[in-house]
């Protein structure tokens, strides 16, 4: 049977380790989220570049049409306006199908992003 002495000895070993191991366990954890974060901050950053990229082709597209419109139709305010409507039926268009358009990819992006991390992890152990 152990004496008192050799079980102190123990519990403040076992103490210093399970210590250190919380320790270990919080670094790990900040790294984690550190990583996450940054693909995450990655993902919207390229998201938002195409986006905007996007918004000019778009409004590119419609001052041409704008343009063919107001020498079809002989008025630069016709043309104008038939460019107008198509920008509010996009607008429309965006509120009606916005989960499908917007929402639902990118939660599906952002899950792709943070379930890499685990699968990374599930192929680095074995």
């Amino acid at each position: 049977m152990p004496t008192s002495e050799n079980l102190g000895d123990f519990y403040k070993e076992n103490k210093k380790l399970v210590s250190e191991y919380i320790e270990t366990r919080i670094e790990l954890l900040k790294l984690k989220s550190i990583k996450l974060l940054a693909k995450t901050l990655s993902v919207l950053i390229l998201i938002s570049l195409v986006s905007f990229m996007m918004l000019f082709f778009v409004l590119f597209l419609v001052i041409s049409f704008s343009w063919f419109m107001a020498d079809k139709l002989g008025s630069a305010t016709l043309g104008f306006l038939c460019g107008g409507g198509i920008f509010l039926l996009l607008i429309i268009l965006s509120v009606a199908f916005r989960k499908v358009l917007f929402l639902n990819p990118l939660i599906r992006i952002f899950l792709h992003a943070s379930t890499q991390e685990d699968e990374e992890e599930n192929e680095e152990d074995n």
